[in-house]
């Protein structure tokens, strides 16, 4: 197996330098918690039952009745089936020897061993991160056919929702007249995925839906709100984080999807017979379900050295899988250009 960590270093190494890595950033959408629904504890499949709404129960008093209206409601199941996820990941300490990198390594019997050093905790960082990015990626485009290389865990929500014909029925196909949208084009694109919501998630609360957008959506929404009143809606944060909203709905960019999109073509962002690269998902956020063995995947795994193979190792094992509740509580729309 390959190093995760690989020398590409190329300045002349001749002594002790500042021995600190900097660390590029991974862009991954924000806070799971924060986005989606999680249940912990699905180690192989989990019912998840629904119900619809019951309306039209109050009629007028004529008679003595048993009961009043017509309408009744049905107690309905999906199931989230967990794929089972791993992480292997090796490093040799000799990929290194003879840069900067080896200033911080131990001395001695115990040079090998990579355990308690800045180069190990840069690993395990970036291992965080990518199992961060990378569960997120799985929930929205995972699918299990055709087998594609890093997707073919289980069936993720785009999978998921473009199998539903009512979705798939009510989703936007929204005007680009060019390769690439403009600014004014997108806003009008959100406009219409809000309005054309089903009325059911209409009702919802304003602060318990998203409006997930690819990367491009997001940015050329912002440049709707540079220099207007509108401007404070970009200037607001949550723990930090910049939180944009449209009508009172944050609006999440989705990074992952960009990788998606160009790596399998999902089906919910194809028009005809051609695939399109922006879109629009609204939805509840109670909606989008994340089932997993652990609470929080990033944080379950080992790290340890082994003296015969010099090499120190890193492994996760867990379970993860998705699922949605309701068709009526999510619109897409796809920009088709």
């Amino acid at each position: 197996m390959a190093n995760v960590a690989n020398n590409s270093i190329a300045a002349t190494y001749g002594g002790a330098q500042l021995n600190e890595l900097f660390y590029e950033p991974v862009f991954r959408s924000e806070d799971i918690m924060r986005n989606y629904r999680v249940i912990p504890n699905v180690k192989h499949k989990m019912n998840v039952y629904t119900s619809a709404a019951l309306t039209k129960i109050v009629d007028k008093y004529t008679t003595c009745s048993s009961t009043s209206g017509s309408t009744q409601f049905n107690i309905d199941d999906k199931v989230i089936t967990a794929g089972r996820c791993r992480v292997a990941l090796e490093q040799c300490t000799d990929e290194f020897f003879g840069t900067y990198v080896e200033e911080m390594y131990r001395s001695g019997v115990d040079v090998m061993n990579l355990e308690g050093t800045q180069l190990a905790d840069a690993i395990v960082n970036r291992a965080v991160k990518g199992i961060q990015s990378d569960v997120v990626r799985l929930a929205w485009g995972g699918h299990l056919a055709p087998v594609d290389a890093g997707y073919n865990v289980f069936d993720g929500w785009m999978e998921l929702m473009a199998a539903d014909a009512t979705v798939l029925a009510a989703r936007s196909t929204l005007t680009q007249a060019g390769a690439s949208p403009t600014a004014s084009e997108v806003l009008t694109g959100m406009r219409t995925v809000y309005d054309n919501a089903p009325l059911a998630l209409q009702q919802v609360p304003a602060s318990d839906k998203k409006m997930f957008v690819t990367s491009e959506v997001y940015n050329l929404y912002l440049q709707n709100l540079e220099g207007t009143s509108a401007d404070l809606a970009i200037t607001n944060q949550q723990d930090g984080l910049l939180v944009v909203k449209f009508r009172g709905v944050e609006v999440v960019p989705m990074y992952e999807w960009d990788t998606i999109v160009t790596d399998t073509n999902p089906t919910i962002f194809t028009i005809g017979i051609n695939g399109r690269t922006n879109g629009i998902c609204y939805c509840a956020k109670d909606n989008l379900i994340i089932g997993s063995d652990t609470t929080d995947p990033s944080s379950e795994f080992k790290v340890f050295y082994d003296d015969l193979e010099e090499k120190m190792f890193l492994r996760a094992y867990f379970k993860l899988g998705v699922q949605f509740l309701y068709p009526s509580l999510v619109q897409w729309g796809i920009l088709d250009g």
